[in-house]
């Protein structure tokens, strides 16, 4: 870790989150990291997700029940659970947190709770972000934070420090690897559980520590968009493999897919390289937009006209636009904030008080609509997929090149997903980064 990036991210939050608190009538602030839960009628839980507030400041997963404090004006607290166990390897409290915050080492729950309202006792009014608190911290000085409060910080997360950009970065070069033997291993015949197996061993992450459970689709299974599963066996003929998977580092995600045909030659390999252009070309004109709604509008001009050039549609690309043909191949956004979460928080914010901007009637599931501004960190991802359901609600249209489209169907589709930070002048994209890195 570089200890000085990190040091000055702290000393961005502080300020930032001070002057919210201040704003909002509140002197202090508990975050809670959460803890977990059983499954129903069982003695097993899953893996266990932190409130992702208490992850920018101390970057540990492994921190159930742990809390931060922050007074204005004050160094920020951690309170750390570790509690003696012989079932579990408890967590320690990571160095980088010993050596930047003021901490304690709680061994229950009861005590750490405790502690926290003492040190909290001389406050005017603290704000708490988190699960429902515990009897220990429901006295009358702490409050549920403000929705102003928590649009605000969902609001300024979608600005990376250098230090978040740096942990970004490097969830990338993760993800990367991880795709590299994916590819290799769809070409050497493999099934989709042996594809991700070869995901997960060269990117060095258990199944739990994923930022989302990866998508790897042979064939028509492409066609799915968060397709689930994993095929134990390899399917009679590898026509096409999409795999969508991301990698971590320091808590902060990657979101990475890639579509590979098997024969080089083929009409749909061809598909697979126009729709890559497609992608390439909506990353280079990012700087000439002001908001992701008019990125997300502009991913449909260009699928329009890739439909037309490949003779999936008959039409002009503007009728396959107005005629909303491109809607039936092209269902989801053109991509979302990332960060802390693979659908990071504040992605409808138009301003930090909470101003809702609604995605457009014709797009609801568009995740960003938000100016595009710099330090922000969000993926662009275009596809075109052949999907049943939403081609026999267009059985019989005119305009719709219905052989073409039964030629590609075993293929289920494209995406292709990088990772883009908005600077000042231009995009960096740090997926293309990565796999320039690996591959060199």
């Amino acid at each position: 870790m570089n200890e000085e990036s990190y040091q000055a991210h702290l000393d961005a939050l502080t300020a930032e989150w001070s002057d919210v608190l201040e704003e909002n009538d509140f002197d202090s602030v508990l975050v809670a990291a959460g803890k977990n839960s059983y499954y129903y009628a069982d003695d097993q839980e899953p893996t266990f997700h932190a409130n992702p507030h208490i992850l920018r400041w101390i970057i540990e997963e492994k921190c159930e029940h742990c809390i931060l404090t922050l007074k204005i004006g004050e160094k920020p607290h951690v309170h750390w659970f570790t509690p003696p166990d012989y079932w579990y390897l408890p967590s320690s409290t990571p160095k980088w947190v010993a050596s930047n915050f003021d901490c304690q080492v709680h061994t229950t729950v009861d005590r750490l709770h405790k502690a926290c309202a003492e040190s909290l006792a001389g406050s005017h009014r603290t704000a708490y972000i988190g699960q429902e608190p515990s009897a220990h911290l429901t006295h009358q000085n702490i409050h549920s934070a403000s929705a102003k409060l928590s649009s605000q910080l969902d609001y300024g997360r979608a600005y990376k420090t250098p230090f978040e950009i740096e942990c970004m970065s490097n969830a990338s070069g993760v993800g990367v690897r991880g795709h590299i033997a994916a590819r290799d291993a769809f070409f050497d015949g493999a099934s989709e559980f042996d594809i991700h197996a070869a995901y997960l061993s060269a990117s060095r992450q258990s199944y739990h520590e994923l930022p989302y459970p990866s998508i790897v689709g042979i064939n028509e299974h492409a066609s799915t968009l968060h397709y689930q599963h994993y095929d134990t066996e390899p399917p009679a003929q590898h026509r096409s493999l999409l795999i969508d998977a991301g990698g971590k580092y320091n808590c902060y995600h990657s979101d990475i897919t890639r579509t590979y045909s098997l024969d080089a030659d083929l009409d749909f390999s061809r598909f697979v390289r126009r729709v890559e252009e497609l992608q390439q070309q909506l990353v280079s004109e990012i700087p000439e937009f002001q908001s992701f709604v008019e990125l997300h509008e502009r991913t449909h001009q260009l699928v329009a006209e890739t439909l037309v050039d490949h003779k999936l549609v008959l039409c002009s690309p503007s009728s396959a636009y107005e005629q909303e043909l491109t809607d039936i191949f092209y269902p989801h956004g053109t991509g979302h904030l990332l960060g802390l979460q693979t659908h990071d928080v504040g992605g409808h914010l138009s301003d930090r008080d909470g101003t809702v901007a609604n995605p457009p009637e014709r797009f609801p599931s568009l995740r960003l609509t938000r100016r595009i501004e710099p330090s922000m960190v969000f993926t662009v991802e275009p596809g075109i997929y052949f999907i049943p359901i939403l081609l026999r609600e267009a059985a019989g249209h005119k305009d719709i090149n219905w052989s073409k489209v039964e030629q590609f169907l075993p293929y289920g589709g494209v995406r292709i997903e990088d990772n883009v930070l908005v600077e000042s002048e231009g995009v960096r994209n740090l997926t293309r980064e990565a796999f320039q890195f690996e591959l060199s």
